[in-house]
């Protein structure tokens, strides 16, 4: 497209006033929803084109309060190199179906995001221990408000870095990370995980490690969890 019918088309959106502009986000959160983006980028995705038409009649302040609040949810995005990744609720019954399998009493997510997988499988196993550990300040918020309001005597969301967890203590180890730390990740799970117990990779598998298996989620996005026995 030339410049002249770009700045046209720009027109004709800007012309078309709120509805349009709403439209388009709405629009953009939808295509993000169906590659699996975060249901926190919906407020997001339908705000931009709002912001950048109107842009100066925006605040000064509207940024850097948009800064920090996106640090407050993507706290470990830049330090551990892992982006907020949310368990679907099909992966949720495939994991339920190896709680069940293996008989496992105490569960754990490494990096439990807003608490889905917890919380579900507390309800689903009563007498399952499942814990989720988290850092992101409000990510970690708003699990610790899911499961109050899930009334799930036996699920947990703790404030604490995944590294300093003891992964002996647990029967299942679940990660929905990045490439970059499955190297030390998994070496941490050999070094102190019990034999026989299950240490479970939602999409990222370990480099150089054959899984025990590879289980098809059937989800959109194609998930594929690997599961490593110790």
């Amino acid at each position: 497209m030339s410049l002249g019918g770009l700045w046209l088309l720009t027109q004709g959106i800007t012309q078309g006033g709120l509805p349009i502009l709403l439209l388009q986000g709405v629009a953009a959160a939808a295509i993000g929803r169906v590659f699996g983006l975060s249901l926190l980028w919906v407020p997001v995705q339908v705000l931009l084109p709002l912001a950048v038409v109107y842009n100066s009649s925006v605040p000064s302040w509207v940024y850097p309060a948009a800064l920090v609040f996106c640090l407050l949810i993507y706290w470990n995005s830049a330090s551990e190199q892992v982006p907020l990744y949310l368990t679907n609720r099909r992966t949720w019954k495939a994991l339920s179906d190896m709680v069940e399998a293996s008989k496992a009493q105490s569960f754990v997510d490494l990096g439990s995001g807003i608490g889905g997988v917890v919380t579900y499988l507390a309800g689903a196993h009563p007498a399952l221990k499942a814990i989720g550990l988290e850092t992101a300040p409000l990510v970690f918020l708003a699990s610790r408000v899911r499961v109050m309001l899930a009334r799930r005597a036996n699920a947990q969301v703790i404030y604490k870095s995944i590294w300093d967890e003891d992964l002996s203590a647990h029967d299942i180890v679940y990660c929905f990370l990045s490439p970059v730390p499955m190297p030390r990740m998994f070496a941490k799970a050999k070094a102190e995980m019990r034999p026989g117990t299950l240490f479970i990779s939602n999409s990222f598998a370990v480099p150089g490690e054959e899984p025990t298996r590879v289980i098809d989620v059937a989800d959109g996005r194609k998930t594929k969890l690997y599961v490593y026995t110790m």
